[in-house]
C-alpha cells in the first residue's frame, strides 16, 4: 500500500482519479466463476440482485500481477457490516497451494452496482491483510451486465493508497487499468462453455473442442504409426532381413538421445501433477454427465408420474358421475 498527498489526485465517493502503476492481467476463468457464484445465489436464495464476494488468487511479480483463478468466501452479515469467515478462507487457501503452489492470494472480488463505504473496512480487515498487505479489489457490475447497451466489460480492479485527507490518514481506493489474457486451453473451454444450451445441456452450435480433441488425436495416432514403422526397421536390421542405412540409424540414435533430457525429477513431478489433473477434470466431466442425466431421468419422472395422477383423479370422477346416473 503506497501513501500520498490530497494535492493531485481527486478524490471522488472514496475512489482517487489516478493511474496506478500496477499491470494487471485478468484470465476468463475468474470471471466465469464470479458468474456462476452470482447466478446459483440469485436462483436458490431467490434475490433480485444478491451481493457475492470471493477471494483472488495469481501470481505477482513486482508490478506486474496476473489473476488465474478465484473461490467462493463465506461471509457473514452481522449488525449490517459483512464479516468474512476467516478459518474457511485460511483452509481454502491450504488446499489451493497443494494443487496450485504458484498462485498467492491476490485480493477479493465482489458483484456491486459501485464502491460503497464497507468494502475499505473490508478490504483492509484483518482476514484480507493477513495473507496480503496491498491488497486488490475486483468489483463485477451485475446491473450493467444486464443493459444491452452496455459494451465494455463491467468489470473495475481497485488497490488501495494511503491518502493524506484533511491532515488525516485516510485509505481510498484507485483504479488499476487491466487486459484480457487467454492460453489455448481457456479459450477452448471458454467457447464450449459459451455454446451450451441450457435447456438441453446440448450445444446451440458446434464448439472448438470437438475439433481441437479430433486434431490431438489424430495427431498422436500419426505419432504411434511412425513410431511402430521405425521400431519394425531396427528389428528387421537387426535380424538381417533389411539392409542397416547409417544415415538413418543415426537420426534414430539422435532422436533416442534426446529422451533422458526429460527423464529428471522435476519433469515426473510436473507431469504427475499435470496427469492427475487430467484425470480430476475427467471425473468431473463424469459426474456431471451423470448428474444432468439423473436430473433428466427425475423430470421425465416426475412429468410422467404427474400425468398419472391426473388420469386417475379424471378416471375417478368420470366413475363418480356413472353411479350417480345409474342411480336416477
Amino acid at each position: 500500500m503506497s501513501t500520498g498527498t490530497s494535492t493531485t489526485p481527486k478524490k471522488s465517493g472514496g475512489i482517487i482519479e489516478k493511474e496506478s502503476a500496477l499491470n494487471v492481467v485478468l484470465h476468463p476463468l475468474v470471471i466465469i466463476n464470479i458468474s456462476d457464484q452470482y447466478v446459483r445465489t440469485r436462483v436458490q436464495n431467490n434475490t433480485e440482485n444478491p451481493r457475492v464476494m470471493g477471494a483472488l488468487l495469481g501470481v505477482q511479480s513486482g508490478r506486474n500481477v496476473e489473476i488465474f483463478n478465484s473461490f467462493e468466501l463465506v461471509v457473514d452479515l452481522v449488525e449490517k457490516q459483512y464479516v468474512i469467515d476467516s478459518k474457511y478462507l485460511v483452509r481454502k487457501q491450504e488446499q489451493f497451494k497443494k494443487v496450485f503452489p504458484t498462485y498467492d492470494f491476490l485480493g477479493w472480488y465482489s458483484t456491486s452496482e459501485s464502491v460503497v463505504p464497507e468494502d475499505m473496512d473490508i478490504h483492509r480487515s484483518t482476514a484480507i491483510t493477513e495473507f496480503n498487505e496491498s491488497p486488490l479489489y475486483l468489483v463485477l457490475d451485475t446491473v450493467a451486465c444486464g443493459r444491452k447497451t452496455t459494451k465494455e466489460l463491467p468489470i473495475t480492479i481497485y488497490e488501495s493508497e494511503l491518502h493524506m485527507i484533511e491532515d488525516k490518514p485516510t485509505n481510498l481506493f484507485v483504479k488499476v487499468p487491466y487486459k484480457i489474457e487467454t492460453g489455448e486451453a481457456e479459450r477452448i473451454a471458454v467457447d464450449h462453455v459459451a455454446k451450451i444450451n441450457p435447456g438441453t445441456g446440448g450445444h446451440t452450435d458446434k464448439s472448438m473442442l470437438a475439433p481441437h480433441l479430433t486434431g490431438v488425436h489424430n495427431a498422436i495416432h500419426m505419432l504411434a504409426m511412425r513410431i511402430k514403422i521405425l521400431l519394425q526397421y531396427l528389428q528387421s536390421v537387426k535380424s538381417g532381413k533389411a539392409p542397416a542405412d547409417p544415415g538413418l540409424l543415426r537420426r534414430i540414435a539422435s532422436l533416442c538421445n534426446q529422451l533422458p533430457a526429460i527423464d529428471n525429477k522435476s519433469f515426473k513431478v510436473d507431469f504427475l501433477n499435470e496427469y492427475n489433473d487430467a484425470l480430476l477434470i475427467a471425473y468431473l466431466a463424469s459426474i456431471t454427465k451423470g448428474a444432468s442425466a439423473t436430473n433428466d431421468l427425475i423430470d421425465k419422472f416426475n412429468a410422467s408420474y404427474e400425468k398419472h395422477s391426473r388420469s386417475r383423479r379424471g378416471g375417478g370422477m368420470g366413475g363418480m358421475i356413472g353411479m350417480g346416473s345409474g342411480f336416477y
